[in-house]
């Protein structure tokens, strides 16, 4: 029986791993199908692929059992209260923590606001919130939102005493840039400014930010070349180097990409030895297999498979461009950049909903800058404790690599069409894809560089003539003049953006941030820069509460805005507060929304119907007292109700008249859009802002009201961003799965 190559072993092993982990498929169904395969496969001789499939996915079951019986998995939904050792030191953020005192094991995030730093290895009495969640692939996870802490008696360990000096050296050498030294070192982002993050993602250099095979390789070369300068041998000073990036990543904790690098180190300064040069596509395979046994759970991690695909990348189109244009160092960088670029673009549009092509040209200042600053900040921290002027030199010329980076990032992000933003899913991954593979078939595996330029040109004149056929080409709700609405899927929340015929924009609403994804940064931003938005005219919040306010800071954060309003009910909510404070810091101008006054934009009229100071109900409940905003262009009129309830609604009855468009008040709740209100609006279209939620919303009982009225129902949980482009004498609504007319009122 002759043995099957080392690849095909290795896939077939993760393969049978991440059936295991999911539990894809029945276990007994997959075990009678392995044997099935195995006695078909015994007959020619390559079984193994078998065993290999039955191997990984016993490792699938034993994790996944494992898992079930993990703090994350059995801790309940709610308010709790648990002792707790932290692994990590915190401040104002979110920390790694071990509940002690309980039937489970394992880790658990932590969220905690502290106004001085919390030692790594103290004990806790945690009293707060406990979120469950699930990441891909089915693991348990979640997070703890801490209300209260009690300190509890403990002594750190070692390891942890050293976790708190590194935070602590580092705030002290770097200052305002601690965020982005710990980012580089350690991999903790969590204290690192969301602007500048979000810079380094539309420019396509985030992998900097991440503990990766390139800070890996980085402090590896760095510390061979030392070795070699101290004359000693190649090989032995290879394995040394190899033995410090083991107890580097060990420190970390092992995550999956700097796992993957380091046996990547350790295998390559092992063939330096013996005078083996294994072939890359086995390298690359091994180390992959090496990372899952550690930790089974890796097979799914996002930050280990883009990794991998970089590196794989990289390597072929550097390996073609030496083979074919020349071994010159520009070259080989470039299409380095280039192929892992193309490689990743499918994984990080499918995660993320975003490739950023800038960073194959950024590349070229940002990773020269980057080995500099890895070494010369590492440096500054491992010295500080014997010699303070040599790390404060140190930190000093780190510190310059560092703004460096920052300016090319900020640069980089603002260049048009750098980053593509869209929506997550498989379907955005299949063009990029696409595009992969297509590069893969253009420099071939012997073609000339003259030939592979002939198949790009190929490519190329083959995608221009698709992009002229008009039936691939849907028009955009903000093509051509008119008005256009857009409802954004924001989950459960609102967030509204409107553009006026000329062009100018107002958002409604920000969407929900806090404990899980920021919607101002995670899509009105994306939505904004995808269609070259680079001033607001002006921000409405409806009201106080996260799931409308919570975005906004991101938002004002990153796009000059010209007028903030809302209805300046003073409520002790920490992200409304916090939009306030940034109003203030970057000088725009704030007005209390109040009924009767009205905003003008290139002739679009946003007129406030409520809320009025002088009602017997203001304050009684923030909803009521939501900014309910009519918007008049033309024979078009929409209203938009924020999170108004019956109460609220009763006020206003006689007031507006009929509308076009209807935005559903508090996400269609029983309590919202009653049969008085809809009798007298009779909208046409009634758009439902909501999302996955444990409320009902919207309720049965808003849903008959509206189909009696006659209202057509988009709702943005189904549609995904529902958009409306107005026009003289009808409006076009379209979502994600369809698309209508419909007539403006007489």
């Amino acid at each position: 029986m002759r043995a099957p190559p080392v690849l095909s072993l290795i896939l077939v092993f993760e393969a049978g791993l991440a059936i295991g982990l999911s539990r894809f498929l029945d276990p007994w169904l997959t075990c009678a199908i392995l044997a099935l395969v195995w006695v078909g496969l015994r007959r020619r001789g390559v079984a193994w692929l078998a065993v290999a499939g039955a191997l990984g996915f016993g490792l699938g079951c034993v994790g996944r059992s494992r898992s079930e019986r993990s703090c994350a998995a059995v801790l309940p939904a709610g308010i709790l209260r648990l002792p707790v050792r932290l692994l990590e030191p915190v401040g104002d953020g979110v920390a790694a923590a071990r509940p002690e005192n309980r039937a489970c094991f394992g880790e658990i995030s932590i969220r905690i606001r502290s106004g001085h730093l919390l030692a790594a290895g103290t004990r806790w009495s945690v009293t707060g919130r406990w979120l469950p969640s699930t990441r891909f692939g089915g693991r348990p996870a979640g997070i703890l939102i801490a209300r209260e802490l009690i300190p509890l008696s403990g002594t750190p360990g070692l390891e942890a005493r050293l976790r708190t000096w590194v935070t602590g050296t580092i705030g002290k050498l770097y200052g305002t840039r601690a965020g982005l030294v710990e980012a580089l070192l350690i991999g903790r982002r969590g204290e690192l400014d969301p602007a500048l993050k979000a810079a380094f993602a539309r420019s396509g250099l985030v992998h900097l930010l991440s503990i990766s095979g390139f800070h890996v390789g980085v402090i590896f070369g760095w510390a061979v070349l030392l070795l070699r300068r101290l004359r000693v041998p190649r090989g032995r000073a290879s394995m040394v180097a190899a033995a410090a990036v083991f107890l580097y990543v060990a420190f970390l904790g092992w995550p999956a990409p700097a796992g993957r690098a380091a046996l990547l180190c350790g295998i390559g300064a092992w063939s330096a030895v013996r005078q083996r040069s294994p072939a890359p596509g086995v390298l690359l395979g091994v180390t992959c297999l090496g990372v899952t046994l550690l930790d089974p759970w890796a097979v799914f991690d996002l930050g280990a498979w883009l990794s991998a695909a970089a590196f794989f990348g990289a390597m072929v189109f550097a390996r073609w461009s030496e083979r074919a244009i020349g071994p010159a160092a520009g070259w080989r960088l470039l299409f380095a950049s280039l192929g892992a670029t193309l490689a990743t673009a499918p994984l990080t549009a499918a995660a993320l909903g975003s490739v950023a092509l800038a960073g194959i040209g950024l590349n070229f200042a940002a990773i020269p800058l980057a080995a500099v600053a890895i070494p010369a900040v590492l440096m500054s921290v491992v010295v500080a404790p014997f010699l303070t002027l040599p790390a404060q030199a140190l930190a000093a010329g780190g510190g310059l690599g560092l703004a460096g980076m920052e300016a090319v990032a900020r640069a980089g992000s603002a260049i048009p069409y750098g980053a593509f933003l869209g929506s997550a899913g498989p379907m955005a991954a299949a063009p990029w894809a696409v595009l992969f593979l297509f590069a893969l078939w253009a420099i071939g595996r012997r073609n000339t560089a003259r030939r592979a330029a002939l198949r790009a040109g190929w490519g190329l004149g083959i995608l221009g003539g698709i992009t002229l056929l008009p039936i691939l080409r849907p028009a955009s709700a903000d093509e051509g003049g008119g008005l256009a609405l857009h409802f954004l899927n924001v989950g459960q929340g609102d967030a509204a953006l409107i553009r006026t015929p000329a062009g100018s924009w107002v958002l409604v609403d920000a969407g929900p941030s806090g404990d899980g994804p920021d919607a101002g940064r995670e899509v009105i931003l994306p939505f904004l820069i995808r269609h070259g938005v680079r001033r607001l005219a002006a921000v409405v919040l409806s009201h106080a509460h996260l799931d409308h306010v919570g975005g906004a800071a991101a938002v004002l954060d990153e796009i000059p805005t010209e007028v903030l309003l809302e209805p300046g009910e003073p409520v002790a909510e920490p992200h409304y507060l916090r939009t306030l404070e940034l109003a203030a810091e970057r000088d725009i101008r704030w007005r209390p929304a109040r009924a009767g006054d009205s905003l003008v934009v290139d002739g679009v009229v946003f007129r406030i119907v409520h809320p009025d100071t002088t009602w017997a109900h203001w304050g009684e409940d923030l909803n009521d007292d939501s900014v309910v905003l009519l918007v008049r262009s033309g024979a078009f009129e929409a209203l938009l109700a924020g999170d108004l309830g019956e109460k609220g609604e009763a006020e206003l009855v006689g007031r507006i008249g009929a509308v076009d468009l209807l935005k559903v008040g508090h996400h269609g709740s029983a309590g919202s859009t009653g049969p008085a209100w809809l009798a007298e609006l009779r909208p046409r279209v009634a758009v439902v802002s909501v999302g996955r939620n444990r409320y009902g919303h919207p309720s049965p009982e808003a849903l008959r009201r509206l189909a009696r009225a006659g209202s057509d129902v988009w709702r943005t949980d189904r549609e995904g961003t529902v958009s409306i482009r107005v026009g003289d004498s009808d409006m076009r609504v379209e979502g994600r799965s369809r698309a209508r007319q419909y007539p403006l009122a007489p």
